[in-house]
């Protein structure tokens, strides 16, 4: 996770011209289980209704899709195992008469992408290059205000020391940028930089020391707060 494929899709999915497009926009998060009775009934609840509707859910939606385009969201599918679970998710929005419908699925797992495909080969997204991770790690760190590192010299060393433990994920460039934007001073990032956190990554596509970090430096109150919330679904 990280890489950006959820921004991806939600830059796509807000475009005036997709949003002028597609009739009905449907957004769902499907998260670790796959599970076609509660997405159905997800689904279901993010489509207006229509007159005369009636049946079971899968009905009331092939109903309310009868003759207009609709684009469906699938973001961050994790494991699917059955593919006629997931042909089953699929039947409702199968017989539509109008053309141009699309159902477009982010996952983190290559075996997902290859599962759900139907029509178009997954896409595949790779870490951004140095450069391009620069511009994104400035701008999460000084942010509008847009200074030069030439303000902040003394940080140049060590911000390009974590910069290289970020692994050019943008996830990880966004939380840790954030941590160290709320205190420039070379204290600060050293302490960031000598965090035993970083001693527990385990590859070049872990990054869960780096969001861990953002967690490690909140206020106690504010890391109750924060575990509380993770007790209800994305």
């Amino acid at each position: 996770g990280g890489i950006g494929k959820t921004t991806l899709v939600q830059d796509i999915y807000h475009n005036l011209e997709v949003q002028s497009h597609f009739q009905v926009k449907i957004w769902v998060c499907v998260s670790f289980s796959f599970n076609v009775s509660r997405l159905i009934q997800q689904i279901e609840k993010l489509i207006p209704a229509v007159d005369e509707e009636s049946g079971t859910a899968e009905a009331r939606i092939e109903q309310r899709l009868k003759s207009k385009r609709f684009l469906l969201i699938l973001d961050d599918m994790w494991e699917c195992d059955d593919k006629d679970e997931w042909k089953r998710l699929l039947v409702p929005f199968r017989k539509g008469q109008a053309k141009g419908n699309i159902v477009m699925v982010t996952t983190r797992f290559p075996v997902t992408a290859e599962m759900v495909k139907i029509t178009n080969p997954p896409i595949e997204l790779d870490r951004l290059e140095d450069k391009e991770f620069m511009h994104l790690f400035e701008a999460c760190v000084f942010g509008d205000e847009k200074p030069s590192w030439e303000d902040h010299s003394e940080l140049l060393d060590v911000g390009r020391k974590i910069i290289g433990k970020l692994k050019g994920f943008p996830l990880a460039a966004k939380t840790v940028g954030r941590l160290l934007r709320n205190n420039l001073t070379l204290d600060h990032w050293t302490s960031v930089l000598a965090s035993k956190e970083w001693e527990l990554q385990t590859g070049v596509h872990d990054i869960m020391p780096a969001l861990k970090l953002s967690y490690v430096y909140l206020p106690f109150s504010l890391q109750k707060c924060f575990s509380y919330c993770a007790l209800f679904p994305e």
